[in-house]
């Protein structure tokens, strides 16, 4: 049976799937329902997963984790008891050990783990006091909002931010310009300007806000 349970939980997260196969984790849920022996082996196994330096098993052995956590009280309190490890696995908190590559699920891994860790703390924060204290630590200390669950470092948010305004910038002056070609035109102004936004993607708001004053004339 403890072998069983290694491969399935091989299985499970070196599938390299977007989501863990139906079939495989309710025979893993059997088996760690079987015994807390048997489930303490899941997690520790888990945890091995969690080391791994690829995203994407990181990613699949999250999964397994979250499914057993909400499920089993003797799982959330293995989970709970070294709760920093688990947040340095999924959520890359210590700097110095970032994430594993590929980078795009390792953002995915931060986003779901994020959810979980909310999800976790407004239903069993109360009864795991590690839990809620690693949800107050996440939101002050590492900035991660869970009102949209942005959980990029404060880097990448402000890297996010200037692209952002430079994109905003690069919007408003094409839209100047095609409201300054446009102007005085006259009759078919409205048509032009919806075609020209459909052709070069401009932000519509941008267009309309400028172009109002003179469609209005």
């Amino acid at each position: 049976m403890d072998q069983r349970l290694l491969e399935l939980v091989e299985d499970l997260t070196t599938s390299g799937e977007p989501q863990l196969n139906p079939e495989k984790m309710k025979e893993l849920k059997k088996i760690c329902k079987s015994s807390e022996e048997r489930l303490s082996h899941a997690y520790h196994l888990l945890m091995t997963q969690l080391r791994q330096e690829h995203a994407e098993i990181r990613l699949s052995a999250f999964q397994v984790v979250d499914e057993l956590f909400v499920r089993s009280q003797h799982f959330r309190t293995l989970v709970v008891s070294d709760f920093q490890a688990f947040l340095e696995l999924t959520l890359g908190t210590d700097h110095k050990q970032p994430l594993p590559p590929p980078k795009e699920v390792a953002r995915r891994l931060r986003q779901a783990a994020a959810r979980a860790v909310q999800g976790w703390s407004e239903k069993f924060g109360a009864a795991y006091k590690k839990l809620a204290l690693g949800h107050h630590f996440l939101k002050h200390s590492h900035q991660v909002d869970f009102a949209d669950v942005d959980v990029r470092t404060p880097v990448e948010r402000r890297r996010g931010e200037e692209q952002q305004r430079h994109r905003d910038r690069l919007y408003r002056g094409r839209a100047e310009q095609a409201v300054r070609e446009m102007a005085g035109q006259g009759e078919g102004t409205c048509i032009q300007l919806v075609v020209l936004v459909r052709a070069s993607a401009l932000h519509l708001w941008a267009l309309l806000a400028l172009a109002s004053p003179l469609l209005e004339a």
